[in-house]
């Protein structure tokens, strides 16, 4: 058994087994071929297999957003790098879609589209695929998050010139989810879709002297915002995009921000920037050395002061609704130590020391508690993991578990924690959840990545066995 896939409803589990080894030079190490078979969670039925020759390489097996569907590349061709395409749905089971298909992936609203043989097709939520008229050699797509207006992007291949096109849909597109293309550049690198209402899109033109950055809207043409752009990133609001820009050899790039007409040029010789998932806040590292990933670390943003927080930081996170900023930093004060510190994002005082030698590091969902990993060996796969209060000044760090290697947060309750330990006797975890404060046991030998929370509520957790006299597929129920 290779991996457990889950439905977004829950309902249902895909699995990938009976793997045959796959090697040639140009493939990671452990690649393999393997069959799809999908179960019902709450059990009761025989596993269905659903596809056979699936590829261990990622985004072979595309899961909706939305319902229970998979999309699967099955009897794989490594030499072409396409495979034959497999819907499964809950009564309808597994339907062969199309051949020769070479990218393929779910919208936001559950739409499903695919390439195959450089034509474009598009699948409504829970509807019969439409080729998408007039689009030919295409190499890769974005699917808008909703139907009505630019409904997605699509790059032509580069013997085609790179192409960026626009669907955009029209009065006879009742189901606002296929469009027409419209040109938009060429030739174009990156593209991507902001999340906001008024269906943004920024793209990078490339020319010979480097990317030129433009932003479009529903119903604006694509307006220059900076050259020799090295990376952008919306929002995750969509109102709002950061880049950096005048990147040329030896030198890093210079961070900018765009927010409705107005534009802000923050730091220069920017590595790394962030956003903050629910508050209009960006961190970045200025100053960046490529050769030790360290900058000196700052936030700021629209109508928000910049401040600098701390020199030789390798690595950083926000707190969800922007208060907080926990980062990683190398010191030599007395020896050399990596020390994880606290600081508030816009308020005065200095950062706090959390923990010396920290190996990970996160902020619930709630931005309540900062947890992380600390006193760690054998190369951080035996930790002690400890949270924090936020907002507490006399809060003191809780140990939740020792000697674990992963933690990772439920997404729908932030009181929740899935925490591993890994085995010595095999590549196997023993799993727990960490629940109205205390540690809850699930299963012994899991298969890494396996574990997961199942929706609508998170009260059960899914994974798989590898221990041979109990392998499979499990649920277990937590409190």
């Amino acid at each position: 058994m290779r991996a457990l896939h889950a439905s977004a409803d829950g309902a249902w589990l895909a699995y990938l087994e009976g793997c045959a080894a796959t090697k040639a030079q140009s493939l990671p190490p452990d690649t393999a071929s393997c069959d799809l078979y999908v179960v019902p969670a709450a059990g009761g039925a025989e596993p269905a297999r659903a596809a056979r020759a699936v590829t261990t390489l990622p985004g072979a097996v595309a899961v909706s957003p939305v319902g229970a569907e998979w999309a699967v590349l099955a009897e794989y061709d490594y030499a072409t790098a396409t495979g034959t395409l497999v819907r499964w749905r809950p009564g309808a089971g597994a339907k062969t879609l199309a051949t020769a298909v070479s990218f393929h992936g779910f919208g936001p609203a559950g739409q499903l589209g695919y390439i195959a043989g450089g034509a474009l097709f598009i699948a409504p939520p829970g509807g019969e695929p439409q080729q998408v008229a007039g689009v030919t050699e295409a190499s890769s797509f974005e699917l808008a998050r909703r139907g009505g207006g630019r409904v997605g992007l699509v790059r032509r291949k580069g013997s085609a010139g790179g192409e960026l096109l626009a669907l955009v849909a029209g009065k006879e597109d009742h189901d606002g989810f296929i469009g027409r293309p419209e040109r938009v550049a060429a030739p174009v690198g990156d593209y991507a879709f902001g999340n906001g209402p008024e269906e943004r899109y920024a793209f990078t033109r490339l020319a010979r002297d480097g990317a030129e950055l433009q932003l479009a809207g529903a119903s604006t043409h694509p307006e220059v915002l900076g050259q020799r752009v090295r990376a952008f990133g919306f929002r995750p609001s969509g109102d709002a995009i950061a880049f950096l820009s005048d990147a040329v050899p030896g030198k890093q790039g210079d961070l900018h921000v765009r927010a409705g007409e107005a534009e802000l040029a923050l730091a220069k010789d920017v590595g790394e920037f962030r956003w903050a998932v629910k508050a209009p806040l960006l961190a970045w590292l200025e100053g960046y050395d490529p050769r030790v990933r360290s900058g000196t670390l700052a936030v700021g943003g629209p109508g928000v002061a910049s401040r600098t927080l701390g020199k030789n930081v390798s690595e950083f996170e926000l707190g969800p609704d922007g208060r907080w900023v926990a980062f990683l930093q190398h010191s030599t004060r007395s020896g050399y130590s990596v020390d994880l510190q606290l600081a508030g994002a816009e308020g005065e005082g200095k950062p706090r020391t959390v923990a010396q030698g920290a190996f990970g590091f996160d902020f619930s969902p709630d931005g309540r508690w900062l947890y992380y990993r600390d006193a760690c060996t054998r190369s951080g796969e035996g930790c002690d993991l400890e949270r924090l209060e936020l907002g507490n000044p006399a809060a003191k760090p809780e140990r939740i578990a020792e000697g674990m290697k992963s933690f990772e947060f439920d997404p729908r309750d932030p009181g929740r924690v899935l925490v591993t330990w890994k085995r010595l006797d095999r590549d196997a975890l023993d799993v727990a959840v960490f629940t109205q404060g205390k540690l809850v046991k699930v299963d012994t030998y899991v298969l890494p990545g396996s574990a997961r929370f199942l929706p609508p509520d998170s009260k059960r957790v899914a994974y798989a066995v590898v221990q041979e006299k109990r392998a499979g597929v499990y649920v277990a129920e937590v409190p």
